[in-house]
């Protein structure tokens, strides 16, 4: 195999790597769910972690608001306790380590991409093309 073949094949299974991994993305993001009662009194939605996004409970607002909130407050203080518990385990290096734990919000609404977000996944980083 030339140098000139390894490069293409190289890039061939780069750019098949790069397709996968955004795909996987896309359906990662789509692994959310909302699911309401036959009757429709109560409809959850859950982020794809399974993290309660959004409530909606049939002629209560008030009360599908305070479980949502209560929710929210439980699953940071989880979260807060699974790092402390890291943080014990490894003892000086936690400080070296990135342990910022959030829990994901409602969904932000989907905004168009700016011109500097240019799609470069099909252009070639590995060789000039003059050569």
């Amino acid at each position: 195999m030339t140098p000139d073949q390894w490069l293409a094949d190289f890039e061939t299974k780069t750019a098949e790597l790069q397709r996968n991994a955004a795909a996987f993305r896309r359906n990662l993001e789509a692994a959310g769910t909302t699911v309401t009662t036959e009757d429709e009194a109560v409809t959850v939605t859950v982020a794809p972690n399974g993290a309660l996004l959004d409530l909606k409970i049939a002629g209560d607002t008030e009360l599908a608001t305070k479980i949502l909130a209560l929710t929210r407050s439980a699953c940071e203080q989880s979260a807060a306790n699974v790092v402390d518990g890291f943080r014990q385990v490894v003892g000086s290096h936690a400080n070296d380590l990135d342990t910022d734990v959030s829990v994901p919000g409602a969904p932000l609404p989907q905004q168009k991409p700016h011109r500097d977000d240019e799609d470069f996944s099909e252009k070639t980083v590995y060789r000039k093309e003059s050569w």
